[in-house]
């Protein structure tokens, strides 16, 4: 059972963190703070590790072509400093959330902080760099801010097991995009245009994955293609296993009940449908 509320837990972490890659109003606070667009998105999401240089960010983000992060790092660390940009992407979390707190009573945002926190200092952090930085963030005052922070704490743990789990099945970065493609998962535009690959380098990897069996030419997963990405979503459900181990099943389950309704208003919102922030 752990491993099926593994994924369920990712499945609601995954929105309630990552909605502010698409949020105007991290754009507002990123401008405030002299970032520059180009580094918005690559700039605050590493800016817990502090001003590293762009291969650090390249092997932790893992499916970005390298010349897109080299645009964008180290120009984000001369036009602002990295704790400066965190804290304007908290100020944007919290100011987006700030709506839909109402829709959690506050004696259960204090609960989902409770069973967050334990499931953050209980876990470990061996091979786990981007949540490992994000366990660095200073506590926010506010509750929901707070809580955001500690959910994107659980979904930077579960994104490194992931990557983890492709290098263990020697999956390369438009190779792991490709196969998240060809299951009808994402659309190719949009993983081309975020991850900023061009059409040869994206055919290349198709035809290595189509080497393997894995491919069709025309970029569909063949029947093991399929199963091969099955299994790596099972695989990393198994490495989440420890997240739910950590405080047992009973509150996993409220973890993820308590996240609903934060989910549900950003979904309501309509934040997931707008272009992503990159």
């Amino acid at each position: 059972m752990t491993k099926e509320l593994a994924a369920k837990l990712g499945t609601m972490t995954g929105p309630v963190h990552g909605f502010i890659y698409f949020a105007e109003e991290a754009t507002e606070e990123y401008e405030a703070a002299g970032l520059p667009a180009v580094s918005h998105y690559f700039g605050s999401r590493a800016a817990p590790f502090g001003a590293v240089s762009a291969e650090v960010v390249i092997a932790a983000f893992y499916n970005f072509k390298p010349s897109a992060v080299r645009a964008a790092i180290p120009t984000a660390w001369e036009s602002a400093a990295p704790e400066v940009i965190q804290q304007a992407r908290m100020t944007a979390a919290g100011r987006a959330l700030a709506p839909h707190a109402t829709r959690v009573p506050g004696g259960d945002i204090a609960e989902a902080i409770e069973i967050a926190t334990r499931i953050v200092e209980g876990v470990g952090y061996e091979g786990r760099p981007l949540a490992a930085a994000n366990m660095t963030v200073p506590t926010h005052d506010d509750p929901v801010t707070h809580l955001w922070q500690l959910t994107t704490i659980i979904r930077e743990w579960r994104g490194d097991a992931h990557i983890g789990v492709l290098i263990e099945a020697d999956i390369d970065a438009v190779e792991a995009l490709a196969l998240h493609v060809g299951i009808g998962a994402f659309p190719r535009a949009i993983a081309q245009a975020t991850r900023r690959w061009n059409d040869e380098e994206w055919e290349a990897g198709v035809e290595r994955l189509a080497s393997r069996g894995l491919m069709n030419d025309d970029g569909s997963t063949t029947e093991a293609g399929s199963e091969f990405r099955a299994a790596i979503e099972v695989r990393t459900d198994k490495l989440c296993d420890r997240q739910i181990a950590t405080v047992g099943e009973d509150a996993s389950r409220r973890l993820i009940e308590l996240l609903r309704p934060l989910r549900k208003g950003l979904t309501d919102e309509g934040r997931f449908s707008r272009p992503p922030r990159t």
